[in-house]
């Protein structure tokens, strides 16, 4: 009987879960039974009851029918799941207004439930974004700042969930809430500082990483359309003249054309135009939040840490403020750190709990853009550049660091080159008497460089010797092939003037079989020269600065132009047999095989061809 009783209420629970899925008319009476039996009884483990189910679907007529037949009260509304939610959270975090609005309706206190994480179904909605219900509960609940367990409000909550624009329209309504703090000592502010992905310098819209990741050209193509797409947020004028536009106006969407839509609706392109509109709005909140947070709060910290470093007192206080500026310095959002500094200038000389200033930050974390930036529009950048931590480290000592991990073959030999690139950089930037000046291990900057950099060196070395043994037998190969091809051309010799027999009746097109296979002969010769003089490198640090850089870039495009000069060369050895018949030109043919080969050759050593750009 016992067993019979458990299948039964399993299949009444199933059945009313289906009910609820279909929310069909003939589906209404079977969850209207179980409910009449059952009630609030959870239908699965995370504590779902039917009410949940129908405001997670929004099912909007079922929940009025349960209302009208009496069968739903107070308590049962509010009845909770297993994380503490309401079925008021769930229509809230699924954006069915409806449902909402007919449970406040029966209910308003439900706007006050808070589930196990403190969160109101407000801050729920602030979370997910959903705007019109955000509207909704707020008319319902009188203290639109209440806050969760971990101290969040609902602006932490809307910039937690990327929900920028929302979040533009609670700080307009509650502009005290962008001073609120959490138990973390963070603001809202901090919160967007963190995420380097809700700004285009930190997305894959642009070309700064470029090479960093296959498929090149469809890299430069999404770039190039995420510059080409109009933004449609733009700031109204504010109301008052005497306000701040950057603080109190609001935000709205322009129209744009009905055939942008259309081209705009494809997956892909609808996906690089969501980024680039996330990305403004995000810059948007950046820069009201900026202009209303308190900067004392950390420039006081800094003098404390300034002090306490004085007297041999540690400067890791657990009751120090986080530092938007710092955090925004670390992740290279260089979008924050433009605004910060064109507001508060006097934030450049923030210090973060090691005495580092923001330039000396960005060179230990390798933010080139951020760095030049800093090194061309900084104020008294000499005050900066001469600054020593509280390890002793001057900026060089920064720049010799490794703090990413070694690549895997063969980028240890790209990541090698860039990491003295970036040292030599700093270097001639910073002042001569700071080049031999030893930090508090006794190290110079350079000796710090040398023993970070020793193991990847190393692999750099087995690396480009491997590379360059494999290549070198590829360039003997495609030699050998030019060089008997040209003794042994097609249609043979004259037996009695030994002259070619395609030579006099088809000049033109056996003199270009002729310059091809030259080209790739001596192509292949000057690659095998180049690779020789790679292997007998002795391999150290500064010629990982140039020399090798030189001899691989020379080498690549030598291999380049004998590989495209031999496939040539066979095609045309083809028309000149007259084995393809073709009305294009030979030179066509020579054309596509370069692009080719081109986009082969982009993909395999770009890394390398940008190294060299941004030494000269």
């Amino acid at each position: 009987m016992a067993s019979s009783r458990i299948n039964e209420d399993r299949s009444n629970r199933s059945a009313a879960y289906r009910a609820v899925l279909e929310g069909k008319k003939q589906s209404v009476e079977t969850f209207r039974s179980f409910w009449r039996e059952e009630g609030v009884k959870p239908l699965d483990k995370c504590g779902d009851t039917v009410l949940h189910f129908l405001a997670i679907y929004g099912n909007v007529a079922d929940f009025r029918l349960l209302l009208q037949d009496g069968l739903v009260t107070n308590e049962n509304l509010k009845a909770k799941n297993v994380n503490g939610d309401t079925a008021l959270h769930e229509a809230a975090r699924f954006g069915h207004k409806d449902v909402a609005e007919i449970m406040l309706r029966t209910e308003k206190d439900l706007a006050y439930e808070r589930n196990k994480l403190g969160e109101t179904p407000l801050f729920v909605a602030a979370a997910c974004g959903k705007k019109e219900v955000f509207s909704l509960l707020e008319k319902y609940i009188g203290d639109c700042t209440m806050r969760r367990n971990d101290g969040c409000t609902i602006l932490h909550a809307a910039a937690i969930g990327e929900c920028y624009s929302l979040a533009i329209g609670i700080l307009e309504w509650y502009p005290d809430l962008a001073g609120k703090r959490d138990e973390k000592g963070k603001t809202a502010l901090h919160l967007l500082a963190a995420k380097p992905e809700s700004f285009r310098s930190g997305s894959a819209y642009t070309f700064r990483d470029l090479g960093t990741k296959p498929l090149i050209l469809l890299h430069i193509l999404r770039a190039t359309i995420y510059g080409c797409i109009r933004v449609l947020y733009k700031e109204s004028e504010p109301v008052n003249s005497a306000e701040e536009p950057s603080n109190s106006a609001s935000i709205h969407k322009v129209n744009r054309s009905s055939f942008a839509n259309f081209t705009l609706g494809f997956p892909w392109l609808k996906e690089i135009d969501e980024a680039k509109q996330s990305h403004a709005v995000a810059l948007m909140l950046a820069k009201r939040l900026i202009r209303k947070e308190d900067w004392s709060h950390y420039v006081h910290a800094e003098d404390k840490d300034l002090e306490g470093s004085q007297f041999g007192i540690s400067s890791e206080k657990k009751n120090r403020l986080p530092d938007p500026l710092i955090q925004a310095t670390r992740l290279g959002i260089i979008e924050v750190v433009q605004e910060i500094l064109s507001v508060y200038p006097e934030a450049s000389y923030t210090f973060d709990g090691k005495g580092r200033n923001i330039l000396q930050i960005a060179v230990e974390k390798k933010k080139w853009v951020l760095y030049d930036y800093l090194m061309t529009s900084g104020s008294n950048m000499d005050r900066m550049l001469s600054a020593i931590d509280h390890e002793g480290n001057s900026i060089i000592h920064l720049a010799a660091r490794l703090e990413s991990p070694p690549s895997t073959p063969p980028g240890v030999f790209q990541q090698m080159m860039w990491e003295v690139l970036w040292f030599k950089w700093v270097l001639y930037d910073s002042y001569p008497y700071l080049w031999q000046l030893q930090n508090s291990d006794g190290k110079t900057a350079k000796q710090v460089f040398e023993t970070n950099h020793a193991s990847l060196r190393e692999k750099a070395e087995k690396t480009v010797r491997s590379l360059a043994n494999s290549v070198l037998i590829v360039s003997v190969l495609i030699g050998t092939i030019n060089f008997a091809a040209i003794f042994t051309v097609p249609g043979g010799f004259d037996q009695k003037t030994g002259e070619a027999i395609f030579l006099n009746n088809r000049h033109w097109e056996f003199g270009l079989l002729m310059f091809y296979l030259a080209g790739g002969l001596f192509s292949s010769l000057f690659t095998m020269g180049t690779l020789l003089v790679i292997i007998f490198l002795r391999f150290e640090t500064d010629e990982f600065y140039l020399s090798l850089p030189f001899y691989y870039v020379t080498g690549v495009i030598a291999i380049f132009y004998s590989a495209v000069f031999t496939i040539v060369a066979c095609c045309q050895a083809l028309i000149v047999q007259k084995v393809v018949i073709t009305d294009f030109r030979p030179l066509l043919v020579f054309f596509f095989i370069y692009c080719l080969i081109a986009i082969v050759l982009m993909e395999t050593s770009y890394v390398t061809f940008d190294y060299v750009y941004h030494l000269i």
